[in-house]
């Protein structure tokens, strides 16, 4: 048993905090205890004021008897006003909140109940209790008021009486929801805190057993490189789950058996490092795996380094994982990000960040290029005769055309609805830039049949040139886009330049 502590005993602490979570929900319990105890105090009050209306009904009775028979009737208004003040009291208390008196007569605090069907019930009886109150005490004062009051009893009492006995079932109700909700939770908690004991005590009885299964059950490959050697020392039979081969294809062979050229190249740096100075410059990184099929699955490589088996060498080890779906779904948010999504081609936003790398190019090679802004004649006729769906098959068509017209180391982009730029790099005349904007032209104004329906377009374009017309892609964008509708403006289906 001793063994045991001090084997687990970080495993202990945890657990022992458990139970000190526990002792403190048992804590709880005197909090709760505390709470009925108001409420059994609030009920008892409550079941008095019944009593008391009771009381007030037979003292009156007995007075009226007492007053006809020519009897003292003091004790009797003793009685009734003792009743009145603590039915009053207690009324008043349970409303607004206050001092109260107890069965035990002690005085007593009660707080205002806000539950919303007792608050109705105390309300109702304030409004009945108000008026019959007032004539008690002038009744107390002045036995002439002694039919009004006995009239009033026999109207009022029966409902202050059933609002009492209502008042104390909501209480009891109350009380009653407010334990079971607490005790539920109670047990809930010490659930959830017996089935996290359960748990941690399975995790340590399998503790042994977890790891010396990790390596075959995970899909990661856990990887030993010896560092003086430079050959794997140690794989993970895991690798033939990912890359085809069993762990004997690569134990004790030079890292090309597992890696791409690039990956060994940053690795054999790596190691170079291990050997100065015993320490990594960074411990994660990704690489290139070869697969069996010649194709290079990307993983994400966690190293660390650590003395070898035998102690004489260093060894750096490492977890790889295959993260090629991620970077799958990484490039199509990329694309998505920077791609129109009809057309597929560059929008405004991957533009930008293409024309900027080569203005920035250009101006470092005191080089020119052109921005072609080409917005397209008729297309809103031919969106509202045919509708979208042949307006977007129209625009799909129009982009392969510009795309097969231009360099591949030109760039077509989507910017809206029916604009499109070229970047086109490299170009000096001016006639080649036109020859292209007319080819363009000609190549859009050839008709387009979409379901039967014979698309009838041109387009309008306008060119600025770098550095001549701006310094930036923005100011080069603008002036193109500006020529353009001065194209249009003098009869479209043309080419301008800026200046």
């Amino acid at each position: 048993m001793r063994e045991i502590i001090r084997k687990y005993r970080h495993f202990l602490l945890p657990l022992s905090m458990v139970l000190v979570f526990d002792l403190s929900l048992l804590a709880m319990n005197y909090v709760i205890s505390a709470q009925l105890e108001v409420s059994s105090v609030n009920i008892n009050i409550a079941g008095r004021q019944r009593m008391l209306s009771q009381k007030m009904t037979k003292s009156v009775m007995l007075i009226h008897y007492q007053h006809a028979q020519g009897l003292s009737s003091e004790h009797s208004f003793d009685e009734l006003r003792e009743a009145v003040f603590l039915f009053d009291q207690t009324l008043n208390a349970f409303y607004q909140g206050g001092k109260a008196t107890s069965a035990a007569g002690e005085a007593i605090r009660v707080d205002k109940q806000v539950t919303s069907n007792i608050s109705q019930t105390l309300s109702k009886a304030q409004e009945i209790w108000q008026p019959l109150f007032t004539e008690l005490n002038l009744l107390l004062s002045d036995e002439t008021y002694l039919p009004s009051v006995v009239s009033r009893l026999s109207q009022d009492n029966l409902l202050l009486l059933d609002l009492m006995n209502t008042l104390t079932n909501q209480l009891e109700d109350d009380a009653r929801r407010s334990t079971y909700l607490l005790r539920g939770l109670q047990t809930i908690i010490v659930l959830m805190i017996l089935l996290s004991f359960a748990m941690a005590i399975h995790r340590l009885i399998r503790r042994d057993q977890y790891y010396t299964n990790l390596m075959e059950k995970s899909s990661d490959i856990v990887l030993g490189i010896n560092a003086g050697s430079g050959l794997i020392t140690f794989i993970s039979a895991s690798v033939k789950v990912l890359l085809g081969r069993d762990e004997k294809y690569y134990l004790d062979h030079p890292l090309e058996q597992l890696f791409d050229p690039a990956s060994v190249e940053y690795i054999e740096k790596l190691i170079a490092l291990i050997n100065a100075d015993k320490s990594l410059p960074e411990y994660r990184c990704e690489v290139g795996l070869k697969g069996i099929n010649g194709d290079i699955i990307i993983a994400e490589m966690l190293m660390q380094v650590a003395p070898s088996e035998d102690g004489c060498s260093m060894e750096l080890s490492a977890d790889i994982r295959d993260i090629s779906e991620r970077k799958l779904r990484e490039q199509k948010l990329s694309d998505m990000a920077h791609k129109d999504a009809l057309t597929g081609l560059p929008n405004r936003s991957m533009l930008t960040q293409m024309a900027e790398q080569a203005i920035h190019h250009a101006r470092m090679q005191a080089q020119s290029l052109a921005v072609m802004f080409i917005d397209l004649d008729e297309f809103k006729a031919v969106n509202d005769a045919y509708g979208h769906a042949v307006g977007d098959r129209l625009l799909i068509e129009v982009a392969k055309r510009i795309d097969g017209l231009v360099r591949a180391s030109d760039h077509v982009a989507r910017i809206s609805g029916d604009e499109f730029v070229v970047l086109l790099t490299g170009t000096t005349l001016k006639s080649d830039i036109q020859r292209i904007g007319h080819k363009i032209i000609q190549a859009l104004s050839e008709p387009v049949v979409i379901d039967g329906h014979q698309c009838l377009i041109g387009a309008s374009v306008g060119i600025a040139r770098f550095p001549d017309d701006g310094n930036d892609f923005e100011s080069l964008l603008k002036a193109a886009d500006n020529v353009m509708y001065a194209v249009k403006h003098n009869g479209k289906n043309a080419v301008a330049f800026a200046c």
